[in-house]
């Protein structure tokens, strides 16, 4: 009896409409076809304002330190946010199966396998919160420097208002978010054609070379680069896409969603990559905020640090919406609106641990390793299932805590198991960071190809494994 209840709960649609600034109540459960809205065009907007954000400007300057000359840099940074292609992928399963991306996973995990991969993704998208929280609090502070305020009160002050905004944008829920971020886009765009303007005439684009600087040879430490472009930025995101692609009619084309939500990330993502890149050879870039003063004049100072806020914000808006979504993945039986208040405060009180405690560079290396390691292969395995059943999927039974297409071994699929197992070994045989290195790096003279073999392992041996279906059955739960 409490199974069918549960199962009730899950599945049953609460009537409301999706409007901005009014709190969606929609969580996780199948959005009824009278809910769809909106064209897949908005999906660019959503994707474009989250990616405009300092963190690129982080690592296109970071792979300029590892010895990478300016051009080989650009070359990277084009080959690393290709892998965008497949964040674009990941979002096709939203209209069809009108929920998030850690519910339809469930069609290749199992209805209970599914759940130490959705817990992981809480984790994970509650740390890059906190790595957005601490960005634009530092910019803050900077901003606070620049009218002669300081001191521990302005930081803390800092720190509660970022939080604020964030979660209170996230908490009004999808509607809101897609608004704001098409306001952002706009914005955030043109400060970073400004910042373009300034950094590239001083920057030292002349380099065509790659040093053995961060690896033993100057190629491994060219693929070195690409990993950490790749891990930082297309990979990041794989678990969140269909969250914002699922309000959409299931009869939308499949190609557009996937454009959209392609081109609205890579965009930008190249861009200021390649900004922060160039800035790498004029600069020390070792301060995450301050670096770029030298390059740019001082009334443009503080445009620069509200451009570094609006991304770090908008970034988080999808963060937060998509922890929450996770959390609920787990069928927690919270409202959404809740669920995003919890991962507020813990990511509020992770961002005050590396603000006023620990390192934030290295806390956040040490992040980008650890999540790597388990996102690649759920990623290949989750992508492989979209292959393998044609993107059809049954949305009443994604819903079910027991029985139904998703049931397989008691709740587990074996083949999914499997894959992400290999995965997971290979990807740590082959990480090369700070805090994990495996065994097979040396073979490679200290390059990192993680991300690239986890991904390719797992996809490959669940295509290979998976049970294909013999019904498509997702319209009829709708």
């Amino acid at each position: 009896m409490t199974d069918q209840k549960t199962q009730a709960a899950a599945v049953r649609p609460q009537v409301q409409k999706d409007e901005a600034f009014s709190v969606e109540t929609h969580g996780v459960n199948t959005i009824p076809l009278a809910d769809r809205h909106g064209r897949p065009r908005e999906l660019f907007f959503v994707w474009a304002a989250a990616n405009t954000n300092y963190v690129y400007l982080i690592l296109g300057s970071l792979i300029i330190s590892f010895g990478v000359g300016f051009w080989p840099a650009v070359v990277a940074i084009v080959v690393a946010h290709s892998f965008y292609v497949l964040l674009g992928a990941a979002a096709i399963p939203g209209p069809k199966a009108g929920t998030g991306t850690m519910v339809v996973s469930r069609s290749a995990f199992g209805t209970r396998g599914n759940g130490p991969y959705a817990f992981l993704s809480w984790l994970t998208t509650v740390g890059w919160e906190a790595v957005f929280i601490v960005v634009a609090t530092l910019a803050l502070v900077q901003l606070g420097e620049l009218a002669h305020l300081s001191g521990l009160w302005v930081k803390i002050a800092a720190l509660a208002l970022v939080a604020s905004v964030t979660f209170g944008i996230a908490i009004f829920g999808h509607a809101t978010i897609v608004l704001v971020q098409r306001i952002l886009t706009y914005a955030l765009g043109v400060g970073t054609v400004l910042l373009a303007v300034f950094v590239l005439p001083k920057s030292h684009l002349g380099g065509f070379s790659v040093s053995a600087g961060a690896a033993s040879t100057s190629t491994a430490t060219w693929i070195l680069a690409v990993e950490v472009l790749v891990a930082g930025s297309a990979m990041s995101w794989m678990n969140y896409p269909a969250d914002y692609a699922r309000y959409l009619r299931p009869d939308e084309s499949s190609k557009a969603v996937w454009l959209c939500t392609t081109l609205g990330s890579i965009i930008p993502a190249i861009g200021i990559s390649v900004i922060g890149a160039a800035a790498g050879t004029a600069a020390n870039m070792t301060d995450p905020v301050g670096g770029l003063r030298t390059l740019v004049p001082t009334w443009f100072f503080a445009v620069f640090l509200l451009i570094v806020i609006g991304g770090a914000i908008a970034n988080n808006f999808l963060n937060t919406y998509s922890s929450g979504m996770s959390l609920l993945a787990l069928r927690v039986r919270i409202s959404r609106p809740r669920a995003v208040m919890a991962d507020g405060v813990i990511a509020t009180t992770m961002a005050a641990y590396a603000l006023f405690v620990s390192n934030f560079t290295s806390s956040f290396q040490n992040f980008l390793a650890l999540m790597v390691l388990w996102i690649a292969p759920w990623a290949g395995v989750y992508l492989a299932e979209i292959w393998v059943r044609r993107n059809s999927y049954d949305a009443q039974g994604l819903q079910k805590p027991r029985g139904g297409p998703y049931w397989y071994r008691s709740g587990w699929n074996p083949s999914a198991l499997i894959a992400f197992a290999a995965g997971l070994v290979c990807t740590y045989l082959f990480t090369n960071a700070t805090l994990l290195r495996g065994p097979l790096v040396g073979a490679i003279d200290g390059a990192d190809i993680s991300v690239f073999v986890g991904l390719a392992v797992s996809f490959t041996i669940h295509v290979a494994l998976a049970r294909r279906p013999t019904t498509v059955a997702q319209q009829r739960s709708l």
